[in-house]
């Protein structure tokens, strides 16, 4: 068949045309700016708390449409040769590091683009465990994910390689376990071996052609009980203009002829309360947890390292576990001090701050038993009102438990009687003073809904009722007032208290701002319906320390509480005013 040259001009035109069409058409890939936002997780302490009380993670889920994924329709010149790379980037979270990105899933479309793309992809942390920030009415905190759609086209250059070895590195780190997914992503990629890796990912994704969908967030929000938000992801065909901006913002795309989605990026938010028990909702639900034992607590892998918080708190010369072994006073306060520094490092929460150095000065003292020392624990924690808040709610108020220590020595049946009677009521009497919270309600529910009967000697001016009539319960509000802080030196002194229907005896009492008094307490006999009848109350002075110090205390408070006495302004100032030892006994 022969064709004229009209024909043939014809066709050239025709075929100039299509080749002019076709060099103008593209496809191009771009995130949904309106993710779907679904809200579920219900937990009242994330609602209620402010800040530095639990942890937010959240891991990316890559979910094709289809078993087969396009990156280009087939057409008469071939399908286009086009690499995928999607990443997240994170603002404003604790563990940032805003100029990495997250490379979370690839599509290698360079065989054949019009046909099943290859797809690497893994869950990913792309959030580890972070702590949840501190936030207010007038700052909510600005934090934000974004999601990138990072796309090249008939490119020699191999822009999905290194995203690929991120990817693999995060797979192994994921594989690892509970406590290596943790790390997540964000651990993997600061290891030395990888970082040359990440950075020349970092470099090469900056050269792709990037959509991307931001979703603005704030502490406050993830408080609501954010849980799950997916992003759509579509494919375009259609005519663009020649020059293609760099960013493609897509409500502002060239228009469109078609539009396919390709997958649904799932983020998935998790919150925990504490990395010793996640599935518990606070401090209360944690108390006499098994997850809070020395050995484990010690033992488990410090968040975001490759030690455990006995190795990263011990891990300097001198060794922080020896300091505080034999510390008191100012010496354990700052070794105390420099281990919950080290722990806020980690960007650790203040309960799991309060569990770790707990079990920490456990193993140093080792043993429970400082924790009955009321000063020892202040002096470790009292620069922390958060941790010592913990404490209580965790092991119970600081206060020793009686012992027989807590009495002077003695003999005789009379003696034992009164020691079984004295002993434990006091010692009850005292973990009631200690409450930290509604003292009075504490001390009419250990006085069995009865007043104690509050006197006092001639030497003290008596404590004052506040104005108006006597209220109900007077002397129990007047205790509760003076904030005593412990009581200690139980003795008898005289044969008469020793009497088995009403044993009575005198102690040590130390108030909260370090004023000393001597109270006399009687106790009824049984079936009374109270605990205690009454309490006199004498003023300390030297005298009275000397006659508590002539008894021998087999251990408890006594020791302690005579040696701030001595050391207290108080005394000080009784010195210089009437010269020591003027005070009398009564």
């Amino acid at each position: 068949m022969r064709f004229g040259v009209g024909w043939i001009a014809k066709m050239v035109a025709v075929g100039a045309f299509l080749m002019a069409h076709c060099a103008q058409a593209s496809t191009y890939f771009y995130p949904d700016i309106n993710p779907v936002v679904t809200t579920g997780a219900n937990l009242s302490w994330l609602k209620e708390g402010r800040g530095n009380d639990g942890y937010v993670s959240v891991v990316s889920e890559v979910i094709p449409a289809s078993a087969c994924v396009p990156l280009s329709n087939k057409g008469f010149w071939g399908g286009e040769k086009t690499q995928l790379v999607l990443s997240v980037t994170t603002t404003g979270f604790l563990r940032d590091k805003p100029e990495d990105e997250i490379p979370i899933a690839t599509f290698d479309g360079r065989d054949d683009g019009s046909e099943c793309a290859t797809l690497s992809t893994t869950p990913i942390n792309v959030v580890p465990l972070t702590l949840l920030g501190k936030y207010s009415s007038v700052n909510a905190g600005k934090l934000a994910i974004t999601l990138n759609v990072k796309s090249a086209r008939n490119s020699s250059q191999d822009y999905i390689g290194s995203a690929k070895l991120v990817l693999g590195a995060a797979a192994m780190v994921m594989t690892g376990g509970a406590a290596s997914a943790i790390g997540g992503i964000a651990a993997t990629v600061g290891n030395p071996v990888l970082s040359e890796a990440q950075s020349r990912t970092n470099t090469i994704l900056g050269s792709m052609a990037n959509a991307k969908s931001t979703l603005p967030l704030s502490w406050k929000k993830l408080r609501g009980g954010l849980s799950v938000v997916e992003f759509p992801v579509y494919r375009s065909d259609g005519a663009v203009k020649s020059t293609i901006p760099r960013d493609v913002n897509p409500s502002a795309q060239a228009k469109q002829e078609s539009q396919t989605t390709l997958f649904t990026v799932r983020l998935t938010f998790n919150y925990v309360s504490s990395l010793f028990d996640p599935a518990s909702g606070g401090a209360t639900e944690l108390s006499g947890s098994s997850g809070l034992s020395m050995i484990n607590v010690l033992n488990s892998r410090a968040m975001h390292s490759s030690v455990n918080f006995m190795q990263y708190l011990n891990d300097a010369s001198p060794s922080l576990l020896q300091s505080i072994a034999m510390a008191e006073g100012q010496a354990l306060s700052k070794a105390c001090g420099i281990g919950i520094y080290k722990l806020k490092k980690l960007n650790l929460s203040d309960l799991d701050t309060t569990i770790v150095m707990k079990s920490f000065v456990d193993e140093a003292k080792g043993g429970m038993d400082w924790y009955r020392d009321p000063q020892l624990v202040k002096d470790c924690f009292g620069h922390e009102m958060a941790i010592q808040a913990h404490l209580e709610e965790l092991y119970g108020p600081s206060t020793p438990e009686f012992v027989i220590g807590d009495v002077q020595d003695g003999v005789g049946s009379a003696y034992k009687l009164w020691r079984e009677a004295i002993g434990p009521t006091l010692a009850e009497f005292r973990r009631t003073l200690a409450a930290k919270q509604d003292q009075q309600g504490a001390l009419i529910d250990f006085n069995l809904k009865q007043d104690i009967e509050l006197g006092f000697a001639h030497d003290v001016q008596p404590w004052s009722q506040g104005d108006g009539a006597a209220p109900a319960y007077a002397g129990i509000k007047m205790l509760a007032e003076r904030r005593i802080r412990t009581i200690g030196c139980f003795i008898y002194k005289e044969a008469a208290n020793l009497s088995v229907e009403n044993p009575s005896a005198y102690f040590l009492m130390e108030s909260e701002d370090g004023n000393h008094w001597v109270g006399y307490a009687k106790i009824p006999s049984k079936g009374a319906g109270r605990k205690l009848v009454s309490v006199l109350i004498s003023g300390m002075t030297p005298d009275w320390a000397r006659y508590f110090s002539s008894f021998h205390y087999p251990g408890g408070e006594c020791r302690s509480l005579l040696e701030r006495y001595q050391s207290s302004p108080s005394l000080t100032l009784l010195d210089g005013r009437n010269g020591a030892g003027e005070g009398r006994l009564p």
